[in-house]
């Protein structure tokens, strides 16, 4: 049985991507995000101190901006935001399929991302988010994480702020 299942095994292995998680939230379980408020999304800052190809910031500012505007979280009215959510690409490495399928490890993809939510009021910091995704080994399947490793970390952080957003029916209740 072993030794019908192994190559397939080594095979799935080859061509699929894998890599690490890490991420990190530090925002109060007491924050909340009322039906009506929204967040003031400005570009992420790039902190690598390096020119991007692909231009991993603007995938995740394009991805994310999508997210928020999805759940009508995005700032766009002449109302002014509750919460700004202020963004550093801290670390991005391109990586290489081709490296990755030689050598697990050889050729990673590697995106961090810090997050801080910020009162748009009086500047204070209400939490901080981080997120680092990695593609650290695979083949076929891992072609292309250079520009989905930023949409992962943009997941990351959306998934967290969809925790404190607090639904209609609820906000009904309190009243």
């Amino acid at each position: 049985m072993i030794n019908k299942t192994l190559p397939s095994l080594v095979f799935a292995v080859l061509l699929a991507g894998c890599g690490a998680t890490q991420f990190e939230s530090k925002v109060p379980e007491s924050f909340q995000l009322l039906p009506g408020h929204t967040i003031e999304f400005p570009p992420i800052e790039n902190v690598t101190g390096k020119t991007l190809d692909p231009p991993a910031d603007q995938i995740f500012n394009e991805y994310m901006g999508n997210l928020l505007r999805e759940r009508k979280l995005l700032n766009v009215s002449p109302q002014p935001a509750r919460v700004i959510l202020k963004s550093k690409l801290i670390e991005y490495e391109a990586g290489s399929a081709f490296g990755r399928w030689l050598l697990p490890g050889l050729g990673t993809t590697i995106c961090t991302v810090e997050a801080e939510l910020l009162d748009k009021q009086t500047g204070a910091l209400i939490g901080r988010l981080n997120s680092r995704q990695t593609v650290s080994f695979g083949g076929a399947y891992s072609i292309g994480a250079e520009n989905y490793i930023c949409k992962r970390v943009a997941d990351d952080l959306i998934a967290d702020i969809d925790k404190k957003v607090k639904g209609e029916k609820a906000a009904e209740g309190t009243n």
